[in-house]
C-alpha cells in the first residue's frame, strides 16, 4: 500500500466517527422534521472547514451540499445519502453495547453519513490533495411518503441546473459489498366495477357474483408469478415479483360488493419500463373483467424504474479496488429487488450511482442497531474510493 495512502487510513478516528454517529442518533428526525439534525450536520461541515450551501426544500428542511474541490482535472464524486429516518415506534433508545450501537437510525442511515465527515477529515489531516471534486450531499424526505422524496429530487434537480455536480454517485447505506442494480417498482392497484351495483347474493348466482371473478383474479396473479419465476431471471436479484397486500370487496355480509379493489407491488427487471409493466398488468385484468361484465381500472403509484450499474464502470472498479485493499478480498456483488435513490438520480439526472455502506440488515427494524467497526471501516472505503476515483493530485 502506497505510503500516502496508509497515512490517510491512519487518520481515520473510529472513537471520533462513533462519537458522531451517536450524536445524530440522539437528535430525532422522521421525515418532514429533520431541521435539527440539518442543522447538526450543517455544523459538523462547517468544522471541517467546508462552505455549506443549505438548499431549502421546504422551509426549515434543507438539502445540505458541500464540495471539497479537487486541484487537477479528475472526475467529480459525490457521496450523498439522508438525514431523516422512519418513526421510532418502539422508543428505542440510543446507547452501546460493545461494538455495537443501538437506535432509530444507526444503520438507517447515520452510521454511514458519520463515515462520510470522518473519510473527509482524514483526507484532510493527511494532507491528501484530491484531482477531482468531492462532493458530499445530505437529503431529507427520504424515508416517508408524505415529502413525496423531495429532498433527492431536488438534489436532481439541482445537479441538472448545475448548482452542484457529479460524474458518479455513492449512496452510503446498504452493506458492505457493491449494490450495483435495483429492480423498478410500483404499486398498482386494480379496480374492478360490476356494472349494475349491488344486489341482494340471494337473487345472483354465485357464478355471476364478482367476488368469484377476484378469485379469478388472485389465481391469475399467482399463475403469473410462476412464470416469472421460470422466465429468465437477473443473475444478481433473481425472479421478478408481482405481490398483492390488500384485497377489499364488498360493504354487506349477503350483498354483492359495488367494486373489488386489489393493491400489490410489482418489480421487474432492466430492460422494460412501468409503462410496460401497467400495460401488462391491464392485460392480465381485462378477460376476467370482462367474463364478470365488470369495467377494470389498472393504476400505479410511486413508480421507480429499474437502475443498474455496469461492472466495469469506473466507479464500481474503484470502489472495488477500495475494498481488495483494505480486506485484501473481492467485494460481493449484489443486486435487489427493493429500490432506492439510485432509481431516482440514474433516472433523474442519469449519473451512474451505486450503494456501499456500514450495513443494511437492522433497517427499519424495531430494534435498530450498526457495528461500529463496519462504519469506520465505511469510512476507510470512502477515502480510498475518492482517491481512486477522483486521483490524487
Amino acid at each position: 500500500m502506497m505510503a500516502d495512502r496508509q497515512a490517510v487510513l491512519d487518520k481515520i478516528d473510529g472513537e471520533w466517527i462513533a462519537d458522531l454517529t451517536e450524536e445524530m442518533v440522539r437528535i430525532p428526525s422522521v421525515t418532514m422534521n429533520e431541521t435539527e439534525v440539518c442543522a447538526y450536520y450543517e455544523r459538523q461541515l462547517g468544522e471541517l472547514g467546508l462552505e455549506v450551501d443549505v438548499r431549502e426544500v421546504t422551509p426549515g428542511r434543507p438539502n445540505l451540499y458541500s464540495c471539497v474541490r479537487g486541484q487537477g482535472e479528475g472526475p467529480t464524486l459525490m457521496l450523498n445519502g439522508h438525514l431523516d429516518t422512519i418513526p421510532n415506534q418502539t422508543n428505542q433508545s440510543c446507547y452501546r453495547d460493545g461494538d455495537l450501537m443501538f437506535g432509530r437510525g444507526t444503520t438507517d442511515m447515520k452510521g454511514g453519513m458519520a463515515a462520510v465527515l470522518g473519510a473527509v477529515r482524514a483526507l484532510q489531516e493527511s494532507g491528501t490533495t484530491l484531482a477531482g471534486d468531492l462532493w458530499l450531499t445530505a437529503v431529507v424526505g427520504h424515508e416517508e411518503p408524505e415529502a413525496g422524496k423531495d429532498g433527492p429530487k431536488a438534489l436532481i434537480q439541482d445537479i441538472n441546473d448545475g448548482r452542484i455536480a457529479a460524474d458518479r454517485i455513492i449512496i452510503v447505506e446498504g452493506d458492505d459489498e457493491l449494490w450495483v442494480m435495483s429492480m423498478g417498482s410500483m404499486v398498482f392497484t386494480v379496480t374492478l366495477t360490476p356494472s349494475n351495483g349491488g344486489r341482494h347474493t340471494q337473487y345472483v348466482d354465485f357464478r355471476d357474483n364478482p367476488i368469484r371473478f377476484a378469485g379469478d383474479l388472485v389465481a391469475a396473479i399467482a399463475a403469473r408469478q410462476d412464470e416469472l419465476d421460470s422466465a429468465d431471471v437477473h443473475p444478481l436479484a433473481g425472479a421478478e415479483r408481482i405481490d398483492l397486500g390488500i384485497l377489499h370487496a364488498g360493504d354487506y355480509f349477503n350483498r354483492t360488493p359495488v367494486s373489488c379493489r386489489f393493491t400489490g407491488t410489482r418489480r421487474w427487471s432492466p430492460g422494460k419500463t412501468a409503462a410496460e409493466v401497467l400495460e401488462e398488468l391491464g392485460q392480465l385484468v381485462a378477460p376476467i373483467a370482462l367474463a364478470g361484465g365488470m369495467t377494470a381500472e389498472v393504476t400505479m403509484d410511486h413508480e421507480r424504474e429499474p437502475f443498474e450499474t455496469e461492472l466495469d464502470d469506473p466507479l464500481v472498479e474503484a470502489v472495488g479496488a477500495a475494498h481488495r485493499e483494505l480486506f485484501d478480498e473481492d467485494p460481493r456483488v449484489i443486486g435487489r429487488r427493493i429500490v432506492g435513490d439510485a432509481n431516482l438520480y440514474v433516472h433523474g439526472s442519469g449519473v451512474p450511482t451505486i450503494y456501499y455502506g456500514p450495513s443494511n440488515e437492522t433497517a427499519h427494524a424495531d430494534i435498530e442497531n450498526v457495528s461500529i467497526t463496519r462504519v469506520v471501516d465505511s469510512a476507510r472505503i470512502y477515502a480510498l474510493s475518492a482517491m481512486n476515483f477522483c486521483g490524487v493530485q
